[in-house]
């Protein structure tokens, strides 16, 4: 897959949970002044070059929506691994972009942006999962 379906695929998946979160958080005031937030710099990882960005930005949208799925759905264990996986995602971000240069660093974070998408898009997943059981039909496909 070519630069621009790996930056669509990306874009595609963090605007699918941005769009589920904001339904989800609708009604709590608390979190939406947060999500706005994260919108705004999700927007702007969507339209950047800069693979550190992008990255950052799938790492702020899982962890925003772990947020929000705590908030409304304080029963489900999924948010503390989505959190974990996360760090773990961030940490391995920060070692690759802050020893690697060049061809070397390109190639790892790429692979860490695949991975994060992929975890994004299992988010995303059960966000529609969740908007589904609370209203009664779908608010997003997943895919």
């Amino acid at each position: 897959m070519g630069k621009v379906g790996v930056v669509i695929k990306a874009a595609t998946g963090v605007v699918a949970a941005t769009t589920t979160l904001v339904t989800l958080l609708k009604d709590n005031p608390q979190l939406t002044e947060g999500v706005s937030a994260t919108v705004d710099k999700l927007k702007a990882a969507t339209s950047s070059n800069n693979p550190k960005v992008r990255f950052d930005g799938r790492i702020q949208a899982i962890e925003t929506c772990a947020d929000a799925v705590s908030e409304n759905f304080p029963e489900l264990s999924e948010p503390a691994e989505w959190r974990r996986k996360a760090s773990a995602l961030r940490v391995r971000g920060e070692l690759v972009w802050n020893s690697q240069q060049g061809r070397e660093r390109k190639k790892a974070m790429a692979e860490l942006n695949e991975e994060t998408a992929s975890l994004l898009h299992n988010v995303n997943a059960r966000l529609s999962q969740l908007s589904t059981s609370t209203t009664g039909s779908p608010v997003i496909d997943a895919e």
